[in-house]
C-alpha cells in the first residue's frame, strides 16, 4: 500500500465493509499514526488510546469517511485534533497538575439534580437535531465543532470552498439555536403549568 492508487482502493473497499482492507490500512498507519501522536502526548499508552479513538470513529463512519477526496489529511487532522482533546481532558481530570485557577474553580461548582436532568434532556435534544442534520452539514458540524478542524482544513477535505463550509456552519447553528429555544420555551410552559397547580 505505498502508491496512491492502492491506497484509495483500499479505502473504497473499506467504505464497502472489505475487513481484510481495513486489516492492510491498520498494518500500514497504525504505526505511523502512534508515532505522529507521541508529537502531542506524553507517553505511549496515551498516543495509543489517541489513535484507538479515531480508528474507531472512522470505521464506524466509513461509508463517508473513507471516500473523502483527502482522507490521508483527514486521518491526521484527527489525530492531531484528539491527542490535543486528549490533553484537554486531562487537564481538566487533574486540574492540580496544571496551573490553571479556571479548571479548579469549574472542578468546585455544585450543581443541583433538577439542574443535571435538564442539562441532559437539553444534551439529548441537541444531540437529536444534529442527527436530523443534511449529510454534509452534519459532517462539516462535527468536523469543526466537535473534531476541532478549521474552515480551510474541512474544505480541503470535503472538496469545497471554504465559504461554502461557512454557510453549512451557520445553518447548522441556526438550527441549533432554534431547537434549544424551542425546547427551554416547552420546558418553562410545563414548569409554569405545573406551578398553576
Amino acid at each position: 500500500m505505498t502508491d496512491l492508487n492502492s491506497k484509495k482502493r483500499c479505502f473504497t473497499q473499506i467504505a464497502e465493509g472489505d475487513k481484510q482492507a481495513f486489516d492492510v490500512f491498520f498494518k500500514y498507519y497504525y504505526p505511523k499514526l502512534i508515532q505522529f501522536a507521541r508529537i502531542y502526548v506524553d507517553s505511549v499508552p496515551q498516543a495509543e488510546d489517541v489513535v484507538a479513538d479515531v480508528l474507531t470513529n472512522i470505521l464506524i463512519n466509513r461509508k463517508r469517511v473513507f471516500i473523502l477526496d483527502h482522507f490521508e489529511s483527514y486521518l491526521y487532522f484527527s489525530v492531531k485534533n484528539k491527542a490535543i482533546s486528549s490533553i484537554k481532558r486531562q487537564q481538566r481530570e487533574n486540574p492540580f497538575l496544571f496551573d490553571s485557577n479556571d479548571i479548579i474553580l469549574n472542578s468546585m461548582a455544585v450543581t443541583d439534580p433538577h439542574e443535571l436532568l435538564v442539562g441532559q434532556e437539553l444534551q439529548d435534544q441537541i444531540d437529536e437535531i444534529i442527527r436530523q442534520f443534511p449529510p454534509k452539514r452534519k459532517m462539516v458540524f462535527q468536523l469543526i465543532r466537535e473534531e476541532g478542524f478549521t474552515y480551510r482544513q474541512v474544505a480541503e477535505l470535503m472538496n469545497i470552498s471554504e465559504r461554502t463550509v461557512e454557510v453549512h456552519l451557520k445553518l447548522a447553528v441556526k438550527e441549533l439555536r432554534e431547537g434549544v429555544e424551542n425546547f427551554l420555551n416547552d420546558k418553562k410552559s410545563r414548569n409554569d403549568r405545573l406551578k398553576a397547580f
